[in-house]
């Protein structure tokens, strides 16, 4: 016994998948249009006719990196690749240094508590996967907890305790992931 797709079906599965706008390197069988391009729905007649149908979109047109109409029309899916940012790149990194945490978190603390002046350090050694926060005056304990707790954990069911990501820069680059802090101890002088 075998089975056929519908035009419908097909249609729907090969529907495109990258939003108007998307950057993308195009690796078709164009030679010369081989690069860096951003991609919308293409405007063809046929494309235009099976949208007035209620067909969803299967096929791009190329437009230039400033988002002006290029003359490359019809492209299949299959020909472009979507270019990964260096923040995508980076979120999917995942885990942040405690160096890294250690920046967030003073930039945290200096927002929670103008004029208090707080000192990060990062462990060494053998603990170098703690952060140490010393301070004189100002705020309690328990109100300096309640700025680095998120950094060890959220608090849900036991199985989604997990550290909350967080985005930080530092010299200029952006870094996006999960703190992997294992302790951050408080010392109030």
């Amino acid at each position: 016994m075998t089975t056929t797709i519908t035009d419908t079906v097909d249609a729907s599965y090969l529907a495109l998948r990258l939003p108007a706008g998307t950057e993308v390197t195009y690796q078709g069988t164009i030679a010369e249009a081989h690069g860096r391009w951003l991609v919308s729905p293409c405007n063809c007649r046929h494309c235009t006719a099976s949208a007035f149908l209620g067909r969803p979109a299967r096929r791009y047109e190329l437009l230039t990196l400033d988002g002006k109409p290029s003359p490359y029309l019809h492209i299949r899916y299959t020909s472009v690749t979507p270019v990964v940012s260096d923040s995508e790149r980076n979120y999917a990194a995942c885990y942040l240094t405690p160096k890294i945490v250690a920046v967030h978190l003073r930039k945290q603390l200096r927002r929670a508590f103008p004029g208090v002046k707080f000192s990060v350090r990062t462990g060494r050694g053998k603990k170098m996967w703690e952060l140490s926060v010393t301070w004189t005056g100002g705020p309690g304990r328990t109100a300096v907890s309640a700025v680095t707790a998120p950094l060890l954990a959220t608090y849900g069911r036991s199985e989604e305790r997990r550290p909350a990501r967080i985005s930080v820069t530092h010299a200029g680059r952006d870094y996006h992931g999960i703190p992997s802090v294992a302790a951050i101890t408080l010392n109030r002088d």
